[in-house]
């Protein structure tokens, strides 16, 4: 299901079960999109709250669709931590093209995006890669 659809983004629910929701992220996160996202993740997450109640502990977002993200579209990542790490849930940014390893490693936020809950981080290496083989493995 194609939860929005602006010209050139898209987030579509790849899964989703009590303790985990899947989203794939196409096109341009930027200025133009930012607030479609938060609105989109927003209603997701909404909607699994309904359906399983405050249960939620992992976000899992598939970015290798993602063809650019300005300073903007940064941004609209870290308003979506902020509500998701108080909430007990872990966002993870899985399949990271270049332009998102690159932004992430320039800010350093790579790791402050993908703490977990209980204050541990995944391993990111100096480009702001995942290290290990939760990057290659997980959707």
């Amino acid at each position: 299901m194609t939860l929005h659809q602006p010209a050139g983004f898209s987030i579509t629910v790849e899964a989703a079960d009590p303790r985990a929701v899947r989203l794939t992220l196409h096109g341009v996160l930027d200025f133009e999109s930012a607030d479609e996202f938060l609105d989109a993740v927003s209603q997701a997450l909404d909607a699994h709250a309904a359906a399983y109640g405050p249960v939620l502990r992992e976000l899992h977002m598939n970015c290798a669709g993602l063809r650019l993200l300005d300073s903007t579209g940064l941004s609209a990542l870290l308003a979506l931590r902020r509500r998701t790490h108080p909430a007990g849930i872990t966002l993870h940014l899985r399949h990271r093209p270049v332009q998102l390893l690159r932004m992430l490693a320039l800010t350093g936020t790579a790791e402050y995006l993908t703490a977990a809950a209980d204050g541990t981080a995944e391993t990111v290496g100096p480009g702001g890669e995942l290290t290990g083989e939760a990057e290659s493995t997980s959707s």
